[in-house]
């Protein structure tokens, strides 16, 4: 392979070299390169994965070499790349006055064995930012969705659908698998769609992608939900202070109002404690039972204050107790 580059190249540069004697030469002076990739965990390493587009710059992409030696793509790799450049007609390369960007990747070096060939090495993100494909979609019964496993995910989002319209808003589970009977309260046809998030990049998501087959619940199955689980949380409620009390059974998921106080139920029956949780954009405080606080908050050495009407910690404003306090764009406290 590197003697075929080697004698290809020899070539190009002695064409590039006739032709420039035709005319006066150029400095390629900006390049900027745009790399997409196609790249999976546990994938094979191919360079046909990997397409790169000359942006900015008077030459073209020669050819390209994946520098990992491996056979496929695993979590602990970083993908590095060599690419070729032979400049076009008129135009020559300058390694010292060429000022290059990667669109998808990290610039490392550039080297040329002559002012027309130049070898462009990059690093791609982590194999760890990426995610595989999801698989084997269905149900495990009528009320109860799951799926394989997706490489790299940190959690995935899944939407709810009865007869085409959407139930409720997208539900969050850490798991791949999540249990719908909560709302599943009236007869009807009903499908889902899921995606996952890497659990590194939140930025980087698979595309929605829904089961081959649907679930049907007929009345006498519905109104079995409707015993179990009690009245549903009213759709379009995202924050405490909205309803005033809520029933609920075993998967509930959303916000509930109990004796003790508000409190956030998550798909996967999983609730916070001793921490924040960001919950349709805006962070909330759980104590140690699991209930929200408000007021000030000490966490890790700062003050952060939540309004007590709705739990919400306030950012980059004044604070209205009368304590004359101001907190920054993240929460803090400016002393």
């Amino acid at each position: 392979m590197k003697k075929a580059l080697a004698l290809l190249f020899s070539v190009l540069a002695i064409g590039g070299i006739g032709s420039m004697k035709a005319q006066a030469a150029a400095s390629i002076s900006t390049l900027t390169l745009k790399i997409d990739s196609d790249l999976s965990v546990g994938g094979d390493c191919r360079e046909d994965d990997i397409e790169i587009t000359v942006k900015k710059g008077k030459c073209t992409v020669e050819d390209m070499q994946i520098l990992n030696e491996i056979d496929k793509w695993d979590n602990n790799t970083v993908p590095k790349l060599s690419i070729y450049l032979h400049a076009e007609d008129g135009n020559y390369f300058s390694v010292k006055r060429t000022d290059i960007t990667i669109e998808g990747g990290t610039y490392v070096s550039a080297r040329m064995d002559n002012p027309y060939i130049l070898e462009v090495t990059v690093m791609l993100p982590s194999m760890a930012e990426t995610l595989g494909e999801f698989g084997a979609l269905g149900w495990e019964s009528p009320t109860v969705a799951s799926w394989d496993k997706v490489e790299n995910a940190g959690y995935y989002e899944v939407r709810l659908f009865c007869d085409g319209k959407g139930v409720g808003e997208a539900e969050r589970t850490q798991g791949p698998r999540i249990d719908f009977g909560s709302r599943m309260r009236k007869a009807g046809t009903y499908s889902y769609r899921a995606r996952a998030v890497n659990k590194r990049v939140e930025e980087n998501k698979t595309p929605w992608t829904e089961p081959g087959q649907t679930s049907y619940v007929d009345e006498a199955l519905a109104q079995q939900m409707r015993d179990l689980y009690g009245s549903l949380i009213p759709e379009g409620v995202t924050e405490p202070g909205q309803v005033k009390s809520q029933s609920y059974g075993p998967g509930q998921y959303g916000w509930i109002l109990d004796k003790a106080g508000w409190w956030y139920r998550g798909g996967d029956d999983s609730y916070t404690v001793n921490d924040w949780q960001l919950i349709d954009g805006k962070w909330y405080y759980f104590n140690s039972l699991g209930y929200m606080v408000t007021g000030w908050i000490q966490w890790n050495g700062k003050s952060y204050y939540c309004d007590p009407e709705t739990g919400q910690m306030q950012v980059s404003r004044m604070i209205p107790d009368g304590s004359g306090r101001r907190v920054d764009s993240t929460g803090a406290w400016i002393q």
